[in-house]
């Protein structure tokens, strides 16, 4: 079982224009930038090793993200999963408690990471564009909140 889940929001997306679908939105510029800026300080007490695993949902907003991010974190294996897009809490519980990794660094939406950190911790954290918790994992499964980074003002 994983020890440490760090879980992201996605950074600010453009609206959705006229016939895309919310799985093609992109990242705003000002949002990639302030991602660029902020995530060196979000991620500076993460360490990740070997076996640190980097999930993403493949939607382009969170791929996008989840690339900023691992510019500072420098995560080896990136794994993409359509079950963080399409909310399915039960299938990221179920590779929690499969893999080996020591970190996981999981790139999602709301409310989605909301729920997530709330059912690893017992505590509701209100995730902004950008937002970061990080969940330390006992023996038991139990979470606990280690910190919470607020997104970036856009």
């Amino acid at each position: 079982m994983v020890r440490t889940v760090v879980l992201v929001r996605h950074g600010q997306a453009k609206g959705k224009k006229y016939g895309q679908t919310d799985f093609d939105r992109e990242l705003t510029k000002r949002g990639a930038a302030a991602l660029e800026m902020t995530f060196p300080k979000t991620f500076a007490h993460v360490m990740p090793t070997r076996s640190s695993e980097l999930w993403v949902s493949t939607a382009k907003r969170a791929l996008q993200t989840a690339e900023i991010a691992n510019k500072t974190l420098g995560i080896r294996l990136v794994r993409e999963f359509d079950y963080l897009y399409d909310q399915d809490y039960q299938s990221f519980m179920d590779e929690l408690a499969i893999s080996d990794a020591d970190l996981v660094v999981v790139v999602g939406h709301i409310p989605f990471m909301e729920d997530a950190c709330a059912m690893l911790t017992g505590s509701y954290m209100g995730f902004s564009t950008g937002a970061a918790a990080c969940i330390e994992i006992d023996d038991a499964g139990k979470g606990s909140l280690v910190w919470f980074e607020d997104g970036p003002e856009v």
